[in-house]
């Protein structure tokens, strides 16, 4: 499995013969139930993780056929119980990244504290990093502890 794969599922629906062949393909991968128009296909083995919604958000009743692939969330060891995702990251970034690294590689848009919104890119010890890819957005998530990188989350932008 390789990221282009992975990227490439971004915005397919759920139902797609695309999301089916990489199923089968990755067996490993196990399809949650919908909650309010939201599902995830889990692998904790591989440290990947997808969410299906509707583009216009969560939503009751009958989305099937409205549930596209809207995020892409790739796992540090141990995180909710997953393996650590091996394969390579956007950006250049890696698990082993210090925080200090990944700004290195590249400026995000955003730095954001739960709590407090958005803060300083210099702020100390932050709950996120953002950056804007064309198309997509790529989050890093941290641990409050250690600040070590928790998950990676790679979204589609809704249009």
């Amino acid at each position: 499995m390789d990221l282009p794969e992975l990227l490439g599922l971004l915005a397919k629906p759920i139902d797609s013969d695309l999301v089916a062949s990489f199923l089968n393909k990755y067996p490993s991968f196990k399809v949650g139930r919908p909650d309010s128009a939201m599902q995830y296909i889990e692998s904790k083995p591989l440290g990947v993780d997808l969410m299906f919604r509707p583009d216009d958000g969560l939503q009751g009743g009958k989305s099937k056929d409205l549930r596209k692939c809207q995020s892409v969330f790739f796992y540090a060891q141990g995180k909710d119980g997953h393996e650590q995702y091996a394969g390579e990251l956007p950006l250049g970034f890696k698990f082993s990244d210090a925080r200090s690294d990944l700004l290195n590689k590249a400026k995000p848009q955003r730095t954001w504290k739960i709590g407090q919104g958005e803060v300083a890119i210099d702020f100390t010890n932050p709950s996120s990093d953002h950056w804007d890819q064309g198309e997509m957005s790529m989050s890093a998530h941290y641990k409050r502890t250690t600040g070590a990188i928790d998950y990676f989350i790679v979204t589609q932008k809704t249009k």
